[in-house]
């Protein structure tokens, strides 16, 4: 059936299945586009091309292509499978050829149906044409957003890497000046300050705090905090409780998350506080000075290299807070009486003259008492010398358990001492002679193996300023003559100056 419009296409009577076999009528310019369309269309066949010129475009493209061609219109019919001609031949007699031969089952498009093929296929081909540029538009676009991702991802990588150079330049910076700090630092409370501010400058730490072992007592003492008020942390800590104790037995030891009421927190006075914390031993060779601690309320755990800062903050403190001790001990010493440990003369001397100094400032009072024991050269030759050191031993202990902190005693010589009580007027100093005096008195001196004992007595005589003296000379001059007026009133006597 030959059709010329849109509605004859498909009219036709096809009833197999497969792809549509077409047939190209025509071998001009437009068979051979309409050729090159065809063969891209899926569920399409092109199975002949018929020209009467063998050297028409499309019966060129057509061999090229493989596909059967033909100058003779007889031919079409021999062709299996075909099922649709498109007439392109713009020539009747070719139209009136095809029609007259009456292909059974085969449709026949010219005139206005060729051009809406045509349309078509122009259409479907810009329509896959935008459809490809779409498509690679799309991955145009992907790659773009993967590369954005990739940059943001890789500035993101380069802020932090940069924020973490600062960061460590920052730590380095306030770790040199912290170490340089240390070497000019030389008194023990400045060392142990300068301490807690390393920890918490180079840690991070919220909380940190230096504790100083006690021989004698066997117990941990503050001895500088930082992050939280002084009376937040015990004063005092034995060396068996809390994490200051776990360190000073086991070395570094830390709690990344602190469980409620544990009891390694409680070296502070609100230990659910703590909710992570760090201690080290601070080492001398093998001798512990002390404890260092850092603390947060958040938990947290040191990573390896926070742990070795620490430990290099420890192991640098440690060497600065031994030099501090023992300056301070090669102070102490030079100002200090070996034998009663108390100041000596010297030292006295100075120390009277502040306290003069302020007392006159502030128009205070301030007492001084001289002290001799009594017979104390008879003592040594009945029982010998060292007996004698034991009871000027015993009469330091004494002095020091009935003076303030802020009183100073010295000895002064042999068996005098000097005792100097700031803001004290003279009956303050006489009651505070007289207790001196009582418990001396009672106060038993075993004298040989045998477990025999002896008493000394001592004889005291106070002077105050300004009402006695208002020189350091006249001062202790106007004790002196005190002391010897309780010799002279029968000993173990206490006498104010006049």
């Amino acid at each position: 059936m030959m059709v010329d419009g849109i509605d004859a296409v498909g009219s036709g009577s096809r009833h197999r299945s497969g792809p549509v076999g077409v047939v190209i009528a025509g071998g001009g310019l437009r068979a051979t586009s309409i050729l090159r369309l065809l063969s891209e269309v899926e569920d399409l066949r092109v199975v002949g091309v018929y020209d009467s010129s063998p050297s028409a475009p499309a019966v060129r493209l057509a061999e090229d292509l493989g596909i059967f061609v033909t100058t003779q219109a007889d031919d079409l019919a021999q062709i299996e499978g075909l099922d649709l001609i498109l007439d392109l031949s713009e020539d009747p007699a070719v139209s009136r050829s095809l029609s007259e031969r009456h292909l059974p089952g085969v449709d026949i498009i010219t005139g206005a149906g060729t051009e809406l093929v045509w349309d078509l296929l122009v259409a479907k081909k810009r329509s896959e044409e935008q459809e490809k540029i779409f498509v690679e538009l799309q991955v145009a676009y992907d790659k773009i957003r993967s590369h954005e991702r990739q940059l943001q991802a890789s500035k993101e990588a380069l802020e932090r890497a940069n924020a973490e150079l600062e960061n460590r330049l920052a730590e380095i910076f306030f770790t040199h000046e912290f170490f340089k700090a240390l070497t000019v630092f030389s008194t023990v409370d400045d060392v142990a300050s300068l301490v807690v501010d390393g920890a918490n400058g180079i840690l991070g730490a919220e909380i940190s705090c230096v504790y100083l072992f006690d021989q004698e007592t066997w117990t941990l003492r503050l001895l500088a905090s930082q992050g939280r008020p002084d009376e937040w942390f015990r004063p005092v800590v034995p060396v068996s409780q809390t994490i200051l104790g776990a360190a000073f037995r086991d070395g570094f030891t830390q709690q990344a998350d602190v469980p409620q009421g544990s009891e390694l927190a409680q070296w502070v006075s609100e230990p659910d506080e703590i909710r992570s914390q760090t201690a080290v031993p601070l080492r001398s060779g093998d001798s512990i000075l002390g404890v260092l601690v850092v603390a947060w309320t958040t938990p947290r755990e040191l990573d390896v290299a926070e742990r070795d800062r620490l430990q290099v903050i420890a192991n640098q403190s440690s060497l600065t807070l031994q030099n501090a001790l023992l300056h301070e001990e090669l102070e102490r010493l030079s100002v200090t009486d070996r034998l009663t440990d108390l100041y000596n003369h010297g030292y006295l001397l100075q120390r009277l003259e502040e306290e003069l100094g302020r007392a006159a400032r502030f128009g205070h009072r301030l007492s001084v008492i001289m002290m001799d024991i009594d017979d104390f050269k008879q003592f040594n030759d009945t029982y010998g010398h060292p007996r004698g050191d034991q009871v000027l031993k015993a009469v330091s202990g004494i002095i020091r358990e009935n003076l303030r902190e802020i009183d100073v005693a010295a000895r002064y010589g042999g068996e005098e001492f000097v005792l100097v009580l700031p803001e004290t007027d003279a009956e303050g100093a006489a009651r505070v002679a007289e207790r001196i005096r009582e418990t001396m008195e009672a106060h038993e001196i075993e004298v040989d193996h045998a477990g025999a004992r002896d008493r000394r007595t001592v004889s005291l005589g106070v002077a105050t300023y300004p009402l006695h003296g208002q020189t350091v000379a006249r001062l202790i001059d106007a004790a002196d003559r005190a002391m010897y007026e309780a010799k002279r009133r029968g000993k173990n006597t206490v006498v104010v100056a006049r």
